[in-house]
């Protein structure tokens, strides 16, 4: 009888640790697939839409100047600025910075500074945070020592987001996995004003 009991219980727990073994694995090959980087970025072109997740935004243009900033401020000297141009639109429900991680260069351009300030094109002022559903014109800005090479044409990756009702360690609701979703390859105007 004990045995028997025995027998049982062993076996129920090779069931259970065998389960959570395959569990665990599936887990795991899941997660190194959606973060492997994909075969090819999909192109796209300026002026076309891109939905990135919790963002969807329109890249216009890029330029290359010295002259002020949308603000009217000159930036550090010895520096010159890299601005993109775009539409952009916070399709989440809460507002939002985080912004300024969905663009970024391929390859990347030495020297330029890590994080960009955007600026709202309809009145110059730095935006602080993007409100839900209100399409905003804006140019994110990056530092850029006057002499840096830079190419004539610039390839601009974007990163997207997906959403998740409940995140793997709190069990809320959030935006999460990050990863390119498009590249644009712009020509890099030449201003001589900053509008």
């Amino acid at each position: 009888m004990a045995f028997a009991a025995l027998r049982r219980s062993l076996a129920s727990k090779l069931a259970i640790g065998i389960g959570g073994l395959l569990a665990l694995g599936l887990t795991t090959a899941q997660t190194l697939r959606e973060a492997m980087p994909p075969a090819s970025l999909p192109v796209a072109r300026a002026e076309q839409p891109i939905e990135a997740g919790r963002w969807q935004l329109v890249i216009r243009n890029a330029g290359l100047d010295k002259a002020p900033r949308p603000d009217g401020s000159r930036g550090r000297p010895g520096m010159k600025a890299l601005s993109v141009d775009l539409d952009l639109m916070n399709r989440s429900s809460e507002s939002s910075n985080a912004f300024s991680r969905i663009l970024s260069f391929a390859p990347p351009i030495a020297g330029l500074s890590p994080s960009p300030t955007a600026y709202l094109l309809r009145d110059g002022a730095i935006l602080g945070a993007l409100q839900p559903g209100l399409p905003e014109r804006i140019r994110m800005v990056w530092d850029l020592p006057e002499a840096a090479a830079i190419p004539e044409t610039i390839r601009v990756v974007v990163t997207g987001e997906t959403f998740k009702p409940r995140d793997n360690l709190l069990a809320a609701p959030g935006w999460f996995n990050p990863k390119p979703i498009a590249a644009v390859t712009l020509p890099l105007r030449s201003e001589s004003s900053g509008s």
